[in-house]
C-alpha cells in the first residue's frame, strides 16, 4: 500500500478541522473542499481514503473520519518490520 499524497493529507486535515470525528455527509465534505479542489479530485480522494480505512462509510452518503494516529501506526508497523529484516540481513 502506498503512502498518502500531500493532497490526500490536506483533504483529511480540512475535513478533520471542520467535522472532527463526527458524522458528515458527502455534500458537506464537498462544500468544505470546493474552494481548493475540484469535485472530481475531492471524490476520488475520499473514495481512496475510504478504501484504505481513513474514512469510514457509515450510511449512504454519510462518513466519519478515522483516527490518523492509528492509521500511521498501522502503516508504519509493516514498514518497520521490513526495515529491521533488511538491516539484519545486511549486517
Amino acid at each position: 500500500m502506498r503512502w498518502l499524497k500531500k493532497r490526500e493529507i490536506v483533504i483529511y486535515f480540512l475535513l478533520y478541522r471542520k467535522f472532527g470525528y463526527d458524522v458528515f455527509n458527502l455534500g458537506e465534505a464537498l462544500d468544505v473542499l470546493k474552494p481548493f479542489f475540484s469535485k472530481k479530485v475531492s471524490l476520488s480522494a475520499i473514495k481512496y481514503m475510504q478504501k484504505i480505512g481513513l474514512i469510514n462509510k457509515i450510511d449512504f452518503l454519510e462518513y466519519r473520519l478515522s483516527n490518523f494516529d492509528e492509521y500511521i501506526y498501522l502503516m508504519s508497523i509493516d514498514y518497520l518490520k521490513r526495515r529491521a529484516t533488511l538491516r539484519h540481513k545486511i549486517q
